[in-house]
Formats: structure tokens, sequence, C-alpha cells
């Protein structure tokens, strides 16, 4: 994306889980949605700019009064990020002259955003769905005291997929991390809980049209 681009959105639309191939900036101007992603929830109203890096997997839930959004290019990010800026419209402003420095303006002045809280037994299950990569969903939803089912429910409110697909998708998103930096697939698969590389190169290509190696040249 190298223009910067508004889009309307209809009140409590719903967009599913989608994937962008390039990094880039969604500030919003009017109305609010909420983003949902394996980073968490996060409440975007007017002055909220939410930076996605390649290929990141996000839902949106819209609100009563729909939104407009301003979508502008960044030249890269390794990470998901959300803030606050104090003047929406003078970063449309500048938009319109120049994306790249309207997001390089919003980034310079504005206050980080943390995402919604959930229940902190939701936040110790998605912890140890990133870090224990043996253990199954029914012992981890015992461990911190819940139900599967009740597991499953929350974790699709909040992260909009089901902790099997959470895990798989932080398994995803650090993978193209280590990739990027230049880290051979064989270990990239190995550190990343996958169970090979040909595993890593489907899920990969799945997600991204990409192969390890292709992502590790781009």
């Amino acid at each position: 994306m190298s223009m910067a681009y508004e889009t309307s959105h209809s009140a409590e639309e719903c967009l599913p889980s989608h994937r962008h191939n390039e990094a880039y900036a969604a500030l919003v101007l009017d109305g609010d949605y909420d983003e949902i992603s394996v980073e968490g929830r996060f409440s975007c109203v007017p002055g909220v700019l939410t930076i996605h890096p390649p290929w990141h997997q996000h839902a949106d839930e819209f609100g009563k009064s729909g939104a407009v959004v301003l979508n502008l290019p960044v030249p890269y990010s390794d990470g998901l990020c959300s803030m606050k800026v104090t003047d929406a419209e003078a970063i449309a402003r500048i938009a319109r002259r120049c994306p790249v420095e309207a997001s390089y303006a919003a980034m310079e002045e504005a206050e980080a955003v943390n995402p919604i809280a959930p229940a902190p037994w939701l936040v110790t299950l998605v912890t140890m769905l990133a870090t224990n990569s043996s253990a199954g969903i029914a012992d981890i939803a015992g461990q911190c005291g819940v139900s599967t089912e009740h597991a499953i429910r929350s974790c699709k409110r909040w992260f909009g997929q089901s902790p099997g697909a959470l895990r798989r998708e932080m398994r995803l998103q650090s993978a193209i991390l280590l990739l990027k930096s230049g880290a051979k697939p064989a270990s990239v698969a190995a550190d990343t809980g996958f169970s090979d590389q040909p595993h890593l190169t489907r899920l990969l290509k799945s997600a991204t049209g990409l192969t390890p190696g292709l992502m590790t040249a781009n």
C-alpha cells in the first residue's frame, strides 16, 4: 500500500479474521470498533492509530455508529501496536500530501494504548499456550480452573480464535519475525514449536503464500 485511503463501515458490521500482506496503520476518524487478534481486544475510537505488521491476522467488530478509518502505509512494523494521537484531523491533512510522513508524524506524538484486559485466568491461559507447546488445551484450561468449553468461548470472544488456532497463530507470528531476521527455517521451526520444517512451511504458505526461504529473502 503506497497511498492513504479511507474506508467506511456500517453500524455493527463485523469483518472476520483476515490478513494484509503489507504493513499498514489504521487511524480512526469517526465512530468506533474493537480490533481482535492474538494480541488481545483493542478499543479503537477516534484518534486511535493501530499499526499492523505484514501478514497480521485480525478481525474487527464495529459499534452502533460504524466507523470511518484512514489507512496509511508504513515502511515496516515488527509487531502490532495501538496508540492515541492528539489531532487525528491534522494527521489526515498530512496524509493527503504525504502518506508515509503522516504515519511518522502520528507515531512521534502518540501515546500507547493497551488492550482491554481480560480475566486474569485468560491471561494465564494465553501465556501457557505460548510457552507450553506440548500441553493439551483441556489440560491448560483445567490448570486455569475453567472447562475446555469455557476456555474456547472466551478465547473466541477476546482473540477471535479457538485456543488451538490462537496457539498456531502465535507460533506463526514468532516464526515470521525470526525468518525476517535471517534465521534458518529448520531452527525457526524448532524454536517456535512446530513439529518439523515441513509443518512450518505448510502453515506459512497457507497464511502468507510464501515459503520460509521466500520469507527470509523479502
